[in-house]
């Protein structure tokens, strides 16, 4: 049976259910009396120190819910970074009150930094209606076409959205629906959807980010109603499980957004679990815009309600009124407008087809150039899984570059033929289509575009794949020593500091992604079975410490006296970087028949 929503303004009035569930996780359940409890008690905290602009920053989606409502309540500006990295925090914390954060993070020049979740006094501080109008929350622009802005919501923004969600889309998901997500609550998506739409429903959202599927896919099998809250990146990966069938008639409902889902994806994703995804287009400025479900839908985009689009004449680009929209001018009714970058095509029936971006048009040479057609055209070579093309100078000259992430196909011939093969025939493939002054200068060829938590691309992210115009970089640590055991290996490493996949992972704070350091996990396993381990699966995957380029570490591999697990970890002199267990299928196990 569904909850009636209750609205944000109100979640702390005491309506509904006290003991009704309302987040769970590896620390236990939290139920809403729990929630107003918390929020009551930091509300206090944070008075003490004083009102303004917090930083807000939270892996826990809960410390997350706390953090904003007691903020709100004490009516300050809950300041949302996209990510932990200690420059991103520096920047934000000009200007700041103090920072309500959990874990360790840097310091903050001396900034007060609290713990939403820590004890402390009850009963003070909570307020029993929040302001509708009051700023609620400063979100940051992904950086697409440019540096990230600042980005402010009002509590009305998001309430207003919540019940057009719930309108629209609440009927596929049951009460007792358990929400869980890979996308990050630091962005309005992740926020709206994991969070605050479940809080208003009455539907419990998992604490924990779950991003590797050998974590996820159990934790959904073990539910009767779920829905997942992510993007196309790790939608990719899921549709790629041979799991996916498991979780038929249990996964209500896969929410997208970030980005286009590729059709394949979409069509795996139907077929295994029986329900299309669904794909939600917005914006940090305008909140949800549209939705579609390819099985129903296609390409065509369906207007949410209470948003009204147009198409303007001049140049195509869509232009969006709705209650949600936070950047723009006023059109009344508590409603605003917004022009955006992206051009479309009206369809019939009220819908609209998305056909690139206005603003990503370039000159080169003195010739025009549509970034997004020029993608595309990459896109449809048999050796190209996906591109992005960014325009740098260089000696003094304006020139492409592009970004590759190669098919199967182009991965081949990379290997058999090296990165000159694949950059001419894709260079061959434009020149029957672009003139030779427009064809990118210079190529960079990745596992996968590096799309932040929204599954966007930051310009940032694009260029510091240029930063360094070397191409031989390293890409696997040293090998300094190496001990084979009897159930296993001890190897010690040292991770170069040019090391390649560093790019993109980042620039002001370099570090060594989780899944490249499995890589070299696997990589160790392979040296000692004597071949590639084959694998049921990966759990109790912990990343604790980043691990930093220049670092010497210790990778040990050890096999369980089954044959049936292989232990890891990765540490260092003072800290560990990974750990978890590698379930071997049978034939992986040496000696196995």
């Amino acid at each position: 049976m569904r909850t009636r929503p209750i609205p944000l303004s109100r979640l702390l009035a005491g309506d509904g259910d006290p003991a009704l569930r309302v987040a769970f996780g590896r620390h236990g359940e939290r139920t809403r009396r729990d929630l107003v409890r918390d929020v009551s008690a930091l509300a206090a905290r944070t008075a003490a120190v004083g009102t303004g602009r917090w930083l807000l920053f939270t892996a826990d989606s809960y410390a997350m819910a706390v953090g904003l409502l007691a903020l709100a309540c004490g009516r300050s500006l809950a300041v949302l970074p996209p990510n932990r990295q200690p420059e991103t925090l520096r920047r934000l914390a000009d200007g700041a009150v103090g920072a309500l954060v959990d874990g360790d993070v840097a310091q903050l020049a001396g900034l007060p930094a609290l713990s939403p979740l820590a004890a402390g006094p009850t009963g003070v501080g909570a307020r029993a209606t929040l302001d509708r109008d009051a700023p609620l929350a400063e979100f940051r622009t992904s950086g697409t076409t440019g540096e990230g802005q600042p980005v402010q919501k009002a509590l009305r923004h998001l309430e207003d959205e919540l019940a057009v969600l719930e309108e629209r889309l609440g009927s596929l998901l049951p009460g007792d629906t358990r929400v869980f997500a890979t996308a990050s609550h630091q962005h309005i998506y992740g926020l709206l959807f994991r969070v605050l739409w479940p809080l208003a429903t009455g539907r419990a959202f998992q604490t924990e980010t779950l991003l590797h599927t050998q974590e996820l896919l159990p934790r959904l099998r073990a539910c009767e109603s779920a829905a997942l809250v992510t993007t196309p990146v790790h939608l990719k990966r899921l549709a790629a499980s041979a799991d996916l069938r498991a979780l038929r008639g249990i996964c209500r409902a896969v929410f997208s957004s970030g980005g286009p889902l590729d059709p394949t994806t979409a069509a795996a994703v139907a077929e295994g679990l029986g329900a299309a995804p669904i794909e939600i287009l917005g914006s940090t400025e305008t909140g949800g815009i549209a939705i579609r479900r390819r099985h129903l839908d296609g390409d065509v985009w369906q207007p949410l309600p209470g948003v009204e689009i147009r198409r303007r004449d001049a140049d195509a680009r869509l232009e969006v009124t709705s209650p949600f929209v936070s950047v723009g001018d006023d059109a009344g009714g508590g409603r605003t407008r917004a022009l955006l970058g992206d051009r479309i095509d009206l369809a019939p029936g009220g819908g609209f087809l998305l056909q690139g971006r206005a603003d990503r048009v370039v000159k080169v040479g003195e010739k025009r150039l549509s970034l997004p057609e020029m993608e595309r055209a990459l896109g449809e070579h048999p050796g190209a899984e996906e591109a992005a093309l960014l325009v740098l100078e260089h000696a003094g000259e304006r020139r492409v570059h592009a970004v590759v992430a190669p098919s199967p196909l182009g991965q081949e011939l990379l290997a058999r033929e090296g990165r000159r093969a694949l950059r001419a025939a894709l260079a061959q493939h434009l020149a029957l289509r672009f003139d030779p002054v427009l064809l990118p200068r210079a190529w960079r060829f990745v596992d996968a575009l590096p799309r932040d938590a929204q599954d966007k691309l930051p310009q940032s992210a694009l260029r510091a794949l240029f930063a360094d115009r070397a191409t031989s970089r390293p890409t696997a640590p040293k090998l300094v020593a190496e001990e084979r055991l009897a159930d296993g290996l001890v190897r010690c490493l040292e991770v170069p500091g040019d090391l390649a996949q560093l790019e993109g992972h980042f620039e002001a704070f370099p570090l060594v992604p989780g899944v490249v350091q499995l890589g070299w996990v696997l990589a160790a396993a392979a040296a000692w079975l004597g071949g590639p381990p084959l694998l049921v699966g990966l759990e109790a995957l912990k990343f604790p410490e980043p691990l930093r380029p220049g670092c010497r570490v210790t990778l040990e591999l050890r096999r369980s006296a089954d044959g049936r697990l292989l232990r890891f970890r990765i540490r260092g002199e003072r800290s560990e970087h990974a750990s978890g267990r590698a379930i071997l299928a049978e034939a992986a196990v040496p000696g196995a028949t």
